[in-house]
């Protein structure tokens, strides 16, 4: 791979062509703040909370880092009273609309964001950061959940906003999320993921007893790789 060297805040980083500015900075231990951005998940540019300026030899702007290719000799500035500014008031529009959050009260505290009475007030969970969406179309293959309207109403949900037979409650969804407000309750033999409208039966480890898959996981993988279920059921530590 074709290695690209540039600055960011003044600091000498070196990268690889195709990778973007947020993935040369977290490897470098610069930090970049960003909701809606996982290394496993295609780019999305929603929160805009990894805002930075780029400078290109006589061309600058602001640009989210987490879709910004690297190229030899830009220069990257992470901090400043515009960026600042820009990040604050995407933190005031979210907490507008979901104030209850632990992790924006906790960015909110660290960017010195207060409320601002011009925005409307909500009181919904869900950042629309696309993380979820994307980890169940990109990652899982399963088109379970989607987003559903536009503008203030528009929201993640199944279709018709009831149970998907195409959900095999594997609990992607819930990792990737950077607000925690897609939760998955194990009990009496069955993964629950309300959100979803839906449960699936959790299958035992063949070798250790121990639950390792749904029932709905397990029909997935078979007909995707073609393996036999005694081997597909074997949990990890035990492979």
């Amino acid at each position: 791979m074709e290695r690209v060297s540039f600055t960011i805040d003044g600091k000498r980083v070196t990268g690889y062509k195709g990778q973007t500015v947020l993935q040369v900075a977290r490897e470098n231990g610069i930090y970049i703040p960003a909701l809606c951005y996982d290394e496993e998940v295609r780019p999305y540019s929603a929160c805009r909370m990894c805002l930075v300026h780029v400078k290109k030899g006589k061309r600058e702007r602001l640009v989210t880092s987490c879709d910004y290719p690297v190229s030899e000799g830009i220069e990257v500035t992470t901090d400043s009273d515009v960026i600042r500014k820009c990040r604050k008031v995407v933190l005031q529009l979210l907490m507008a609309r979901c104030p209850n959050l632990p992790k924006l009260k906790q960015m909110a505290a660290e960017f010195g964001v207060e409320e601002q009475p011009r925005f409307v007030k909500s009181n919904d969970d869900c950042i629309l950061c696309g993380l979820c969406v994307r980890v169940c179309e990109d990652v899982v293959g399963v088109y379970a959940i989607g987003f559903e309207g536009r503008g203030f109403t528009r929201r993640v949900c199944t279709p018709f906003d009831e149970e998907s037979p195409n959900c095999i409650v594997c609990g992607a969804c819930s990792y990737v999320c950077p607000v925690d407000v897609i939760p998955i309750e194990e009990k009496d033999g069955y993964r629950i993921m309300e959100r979803w409208h839906k449960k699936s039966r959790l299958i035992p480890c063949p070798k250790c007893g121990s639950y390792y898959l749904t029932e709905d996981q397990l029909k997935f993988l078979k007909e995707k790789t073609g393996l036999p279920e005694e081997e597909l059921s074997i949990c990890p530590s035990c492979r």
